[in-house]
């Protein structure tokens, strides 16, 4: 993350440790492989705001982390400006594609609480619009290791300590992604 790197206090350096364990995370080959996630610019931005909801999801209920989820917006969005402007977007077409990004973050927000709270058919219905909005044959078993894996990082991320999540310290499970049916360990 080359010019994100800010001088500050340990919450920033935090921040910055969490969102690059999410970009970590959104590499690993198993979502484009087994879990079929389109490898475009479009599949790993929606996979990245898919796992910044699952930690937003996380500090929602807790106060004292609004400050925390708000960086970890912001770095988001500075890392997406940062990235337009390397693709040659120029200045002026930056805002355009800045507010249609925030957008589709706020959209899929909604759509995967949304998911959450009413049941798995809802939960694939906004996958398919979002994640998969660009896949013209998805397979079930796609959707349903994906839905297994939200429903995984859902859980884990609720014993994980929230001390530690303010500290950078993130662990995403991987369970449901394995190519073959199995988990990847």
């Amino acid at each position: 993350m080359p010019g994100l790197k800010r001088k500050g206090n340990a919450s920033e350096d935090a921040v910055l440790a969490l969102y690059a364990a999410t970009l970590t995370q959104i590499r690993n080959p198993a979502f484009y492989i087994g879990a079929s996630v389109p490898d475009t610019f479009d599949g790993r931005f929606d996979l990245l705001l898919l796992h910044v909801f699952l930690i937003l999801q996380r500090l929602m209920d807790h106060p004292d982390y609004n400050e925390l989820s708000q960086s970890l917006f912001d770095t988001m969005f500075k890392d997406m400006d940062q990235t337009l402007r390397e693709m040659g977007i120029g200045d002026m077409g930056v805002p355009k594609h800045m507010k249609r990004m925030m957008k589709a973050f706020n959209g899929r927000m909604h759509a995967y609480q949304e998911g959450l709270t009413q049941g798995d058919e809802v939960l694939k219905s906004a996958l398919t619009r979002n994640l998969y909005g660009t896949v013209k044959e998805l397979s079930p078993q796609a959707l349903d290791k994906m839905v297994a894996y939200i429903h995984e990082n859902v859980k884990d991320l609720k014993e994980q300590d929230l001390n530690e999540l303010a500290a950078g310290q993130i662990k995403f499970s991987e369970k449901g992604l394995g190519n073959d049916g199995n988990d990847a360990e």
